[in-house]
């Protein structure tokens, strides 16, 4: 099993960021994030893989997740990808891309059961709090705490995270946290990463680290 490079994920979601995702993705990688994801599911294929070159040759040392495209993530040699929690065969995906750090996105036990099973390396368990990209009913503190507990595969919490529930988020089990709106709707986006920076540092896991 493979291990996420950074208890910091950070979710570049084209529809969140008005149709390009590249230059927040940049920005936020230059200001000290050193996993993103980068998200587009109304995008084609094309589109992804053409993004996902641009962030890679303006950000070489960011580790870099394609959402929910395999062929893109192959042909740009993107060392992550992670895939809804339906849609694709995980297995099937697993055994294609065996050196690739695969995530699946969980929101209830049996879905971290079957995605652990399947092979993928991390999940993203959401939503923890209600998120600022959308609605949804959150599973709260004590809820996240129960399915993270005894998972067997790292858990990334996702769904409403700002900087001040960074520890407590890890404190109920998670080996980092996911972050959208409240990272690239932020008024400043480098001071928004220094405080998710700091908050990280409080809580005993800066950012080139992860646990769980």
């Amino acid at each position: 099993m493979l291990r996420p490079p950074s208890p910091l994920v950070a979710i570049a979601d084209a529809d969140l960021l008005g149709g390009d995702p590249v230059g927040p993705a940049v920005r936020a990688a230059a200001a000290g994030v050193r996993w993103v994801c980068l998200r587009a599911r109304a995008a084609s294929t094309a589109e992804r893989i053409a993004w996902a070159r641009a962030i890679r040759e303006a950000s070489p040392g960011a580790f870099l997740t394609v959402h929910a495209d395999p062929e893109a993530c192959r042909a740009v040699g993107a060392p992550g990808l992670h895939l809804p929690g339906r849609g694709f065969d995980v297995s099937r995906v697993r055994r294609e891309l065996p050196g690739v750090l695969l995530g699946v996105s969980c929101h209830d036990r049996g879905e971290l059961e079957a995605a652990r099973r399947a092979g993928a390396d991390y999940v993203f368990l959401s939503p923890v709090f209600p998120p600022a990209s959308k609605p949804g009913t959150p599973l709260g503190l004590e809820r996240f705490r129960e399915l993270a507990t005894g998972a067997g595969i790292p858990v990334i919490g996702l769904g409403g995270v700002t900087p001040d529930r960074v520890g407590p988020v890890l404190a109920a089990g998670a080996a980092g946290v996911a972050v959208l709106g409240a990272l690239f709707l932020a008024p400043d986006l480098e001071a928004r990463v220094a405080e998710f920076r700091d908050a990280l540092e409080r809580a005993g896991r800066p950012l080139g680290r992860t646990h769980g």
